[in-house]
């Protein structure tokens, strides 16, 4: 069974957004998963960094013990960098780490 998961939110959608974040946040806590990586990608970089509904759901998840990667590439571009770093998230490119976690055997799962 797999029980390892990468968690990966592009979507700018807010709605989107915080259902995938609520889902990662609970697959830890509950032990859904035996491990839950969480990646912000693109237009969930803006909305993470602009909504404080979003920023508060961060803030849930990484009570958990999740970690958020955002990509460095993205937010630089839209100016969301700091942001995010403020808000506890790892601004990195995210390419390799993505791509290692699914040689890894973790599922992704696309929000």
């Amino acid at each position: 069974m797999a029980d390892r998961l990468v968690v990966i939110l592009a979507s700018g959608d807010p709605r989107v957004v915080e259902a995938g974040l609520m889902y990662a946040r609970n697959a830890v806590k509950h032990r859904w998963m035996k491990e839950v990586k969480l990646f912000l990608f693109g237009p969930a970089e803006s909305a993470v960094a602009s909504e404080p509904t979003l920023r508060k759901a961060i803030e849930a998840v990484l009570d958990e013990g999740i970690a958020p990667m955002a990509c460095k590439a993205c937010s630089d571009k839209d100016s969301v960098s700091d942001a995010l770093a403020d808000l506890g998230c790892d601004v990195a490119y995210v390419g390799e780490p993505i791509s290692e976690a699914i040689r890894d055997g973790c599922i992704p799962m696309v929000w």
